[in-house]
């Protein structure tokens, strides 16, 4: 049985809760040289630079290229919960229940803003929302994903999320498929 186009739009606006945090991106490296070993002296006395490592690593991105995220689903294949969802009025009759979180990964060194979304559930689009979700140059976040059902069989579920970097420059993705299996 399937879940009516407005209960997956109502459940889509309200489902999905952010319960992960939008990390820093890397620091800058260490002034240290590598082991912690002091540089050597030449023969003025003044210590001598310390080697140049072979091949020279790439420089830090200045940010010129194109956020990209890639997505996560932890668990898939997603076990039958059965725990009660009281705090969404459509779930509120519905025992049949699934968790799991999608992690949402900036990959291209250039922050990112989530500013769509849109759920299916066993292949119907539910409405688009915002999450207004800021993830920071090669930063993450976690979304906490959950559905309910009239019926204990087993679903599928799949979100996309779009929006534009920090440059101005559009991106979308679809996560993978995520199977809700039956009780």
């Amino acid at each position: 049985m399937r879940i009516s186009a407005l209960v997956i739009a109502s459940f889509a606006a309200l489902a999905a809760i952010n319960c992960g945090s939008i990390e820093p991106s890397p620091t800058a490296p260490s002034t240290v040289s590598p082991g912690g070993v002091p540089s050597r002296s030449n023969n003025s006395g003044t210590p001598a630079p310390a080697p140049t490592p072979t091949p020279t690593p790439t420089p830090p991105s200045s940010g010129s290229g194109a956020g990209a995220v890639q997505v996560t689903v932890s668990p898939n294949p997603v076990p039958f919960s059965g725990q009660p969802i009281t705090d969404i009025a459509t779930c509120a009759t519905r025992p049949n229940t699934w968790f799991y979180d999608q992690m949402l990964k900036e990959t291209g060194g250039v922050a990112v803003t989530v500013s769509r979304r849109v759920d299916t559930f066993d292949g119907a689009a539910g409405a688009a929302t915002n999450p207004n979700l800021r993830i920071a140059a090669n930063g993450s976040t976690t979304i906490r994903t959950r559905w309910c059902s009239v019926s204990a069989a087993a679903h599928t579920a799949q979100s996309s999320f779009s929006g534009t970097d920090a440059n101005g420059k559009a991106w979308s993705v679809t996560g993978p498929l995520v199977r809700l299996n039956a009780k």
